[in-house]
């Protein structure tokens, strides 16, 4: 019979008799799931164990929802699954609809115009030869809230270009969530109340020898474009806590010049300029507005739309909101709820709601040319307060991904440690066992040694100063550290089985046969001890992973990674402990693992030892 031949007749033989141990059985059983979870992580959830936000924050599992306290708990509900508009929503067969104030603003969708890489937009246009006017379109679609219970968190998105808009056209945009039925049913996600009133042809304009701007090249007069400031105390420079009427705010100290034509319509009455009045470029000095002036800030009837990033939209490109999140203090102060999460505010039951953008474009002038304003990237995303298998941490990231990801630390960690300890341990206990002498108490004493040193200790001691060599990537630095400390008692063992061996016969025998050291140990010595290595390595990996999980839970891992340790890290700083679904889970699993090798351990001993060995 041929070598290999043998080798895997021996190799069944031996899988036979360890299968034939239930204890070695269920060992392998949860190890093998444990592995199969870290292996196939990235395939079996979609999310970033850390990045990922899936749901409100401290979200318990889904089927809590089915026991009694939990009736009232929420699931997602996401209007698209990813942004943007790839097809034409206002199709037939969509949810989405649009209506307009005047028949001469329409909507069709742009498939060339976006966002969205690849996709298109919904394009609103206004046929200008209407002549002035305020004209107003809604865009909208309608959802079902299902759940009793309110969600943990909104999110609402839009993005808005209006290549046209200048103040003299201004163009606004409300995004709004309805309820159909109930009272106060409206919310506005963006200012409603906030509107740039043009001005009326004819207007009386006044001076204010406090209105100036901030010269940006060497003009003698404003231009469009510069920044105007009141100058409230008059001294002609640039003090922090002025008021910029338009433009951005220069450094502090900077000159501002005046110009006679920059007037403002006194609408407050008050004989100076007040925010609520309109700022006016009197181009011919006929001491009137008319078609000849430049409009430099309409009169503002709210307070400055807080949602968006420029207001009117007055500049070309595509404009995103600053913060549409149901916990930004942003939304919650346009809610008016200041403290309260209008999340909950709004969806407070079932109902069905509409969820839409309402565009007003203010047209002064008739023109041949239409208006056209492009909305993308419209989404409204409720997070619910129950998340999948196990639920949500403190930002809403999925238990369930940490878990699977961190089975990959924790046993690479184990694995490598032990093996690097087992290493050690065999190659120290072979010499000092087989060369004896001087070698021999030289290496046990440095065992012993390292054996009364406390190990936890010792082992903060060095993670905290290699760490630092790793930087936040402190893996190897813990592999390495718990390797090297977790020899010295497999060294002792393997030294007192080589002081046996080399005593029996066949040894002598080598010897005499002119054999070597390292002939003898390799082929004679170290044969007799590998049952001994796989129960010790098998028994060695619980530790490596209870040390690993120690040195994380006390804030010396590696952040950069998530292992079981460092979800229980964080439970602690985030005062999480009373998250059930958040502890446990790591806990158990590092028991689970431990367990299941030192039942693989067990049964090695069992099947190695002869003493022990049972014949099935």
């Amino acid at each position: 019979m041929t070598d290999w031949r043998f080798t895997l007749h021996r190799m069944s033989g031996f899988l036979r008799t360890l299968f034939g141990s239930k204890m070695a059985i269920a060992g392998l059983i949860i190890l093998i799931v444990y592995t199969f979870l870290a292996v196939g992580a990235n395939v079996i959830t979609p999310y970033d164990p850390e990045t990922s936000i899936v749901a409100g924050a401290y979200a318990p599992p889904s089927w809590y929802r089915y026991l009694s306290e939990g009736s009232a708990l929420s699931q997602n509900v996401f209007l698209q699954q990813s942004p943007g508009f790839f097809s034409d929503p206002l199709q037939s067969g969509t949810s989405w609809s649009f209506a307009a104030s005047d028949p001469r603003v329409t909507a069709s969708y742009d498939p060339s115009f976006s966002y969205v890489q690849g996709g298109g937009s919904v394009r609103v246009t206004l046929d200008r030869i209407a002549g002035p006017g305020n004209y107003t379109a809604t865009f909208k679609t309608t959802f079902d809230w299902p759940y009793p219970g309110p969600p943990a968190r909104l999110i609402a998105s839009l993005a808005v270009n209006a290549p046209a808009g200048s103040p003299e056209l201004p163009v606004s945009a409300t995004l709004f969530v309805e309820r159909i039925s109930g009272g106060y049913a409206k919310w506005n996600l963006t200012d409603p109340t906030s509107t740039i009133v043009r001005p009326a042809f004819g207007s009386l304009l006044s001076k204010d020898p406090l209105i100036t701007y901030y010269r940006t090249g060497t003009n003698a007069t404003w231009v469009p474009g510069e920044p105007v400031i009141y100058d409230s105390n008059g001294n002609g420079k640039y003090d922090t806590g002025e008021t910029a009427i338009v433009g951005s705010l220069p450094q502090k100290g900077a000159t501002l010049s005046t110009d006679p034509n920059l007037k403002y319509i006194d609408t407050s009455k008050s004989g100076n300029w007040t925010a609520v009045d309109s700022v006016v470029y009197d181009s011919n000095g006929s001491g009137f507005f008319d078609a000849a002036d430049t409009l430099v800030a309409g009169q503002s009837t709210g307070n400055n739309n807080l949602s968006w990033s420029s207001y009117p939209f007055t500049t070309p490109g595509w404009q995103s909101p600053r913060s549409l999140d149901s916990n930004s203090g942003t939304l919650q102060q346009v809610v008016q709820k200041r403290g309260l999460n209008p999340a909950q505010l709004i969806f407070g039951s079932k109902d069905q709601y509409t969820f839409g953008v309402r565009v007003t474009i203010n047209s002064a002038l008739s023109s041949a040319t239409p208006v056209n304003v492009y909305l993308d990237n419209m989404n409204l995303k409720i997070y619910g307060t129950s998340f999948g298998l196990l639920g949500t941490d403190y930002q809403g990231a999925d238990v369930w991904s940490q878990l699977i990801y961190g089975a990959r630390i924790s046993l690479m960690v184990g694995l490598l440690s032990a093996f690097i300890g087992i290493l050690l341990g065999l190659v120290v206990g072979l010499v000092a066992g087989y060369l004896g002498k001087v070698v021999d108490e030289v290496l046990m004493r440095f065992t012993d040694m390292l054996l009364v040193i406390p190990g936890l200790p010792l082992l903060i001691v060095l993670v905290t100063v290699l760490g630092g060599a790793f930087g936040s990537g402190r893996t190897l630095a813990l592999i390495l550290v718990i390797g090297f400390l977790g020899w010295m008692g497999f060294a002792r063992v393997v030294r007192s089985q080589v002081l046996s061996l080399k005593e029996r016969p066949f040894v002598e025998a080598a010897k005499a046969a002119g054999a070597g050291s390292g002939h003898i140990t390799i082929r004679h010595i170290l044969p007799n001890i590998v049952g001994l290595i796989y129960v010790n390595l098998a028994l060695a990996v619980p530790g490596a992973i209870l040390a690993e999980a120690a040195l994380s839970f006390l804030g010396l891992g590696d952040v950069s990674v998530l292992s079981w340790g460092r979800m229980l890290n964080l439970v602690e700083t985030t005062g999480s402990q009373k998250i059930w679904w958040w502890v446990i889970p790591p806990g158990l699993s590092i028991a689970l693992v431990s367990v299941a090798f030192v039942m693989i351990g067990f049964s090695l001993d069992t099947l190695f030892n002869p003493r022990l060995r049972q014949r099935i």
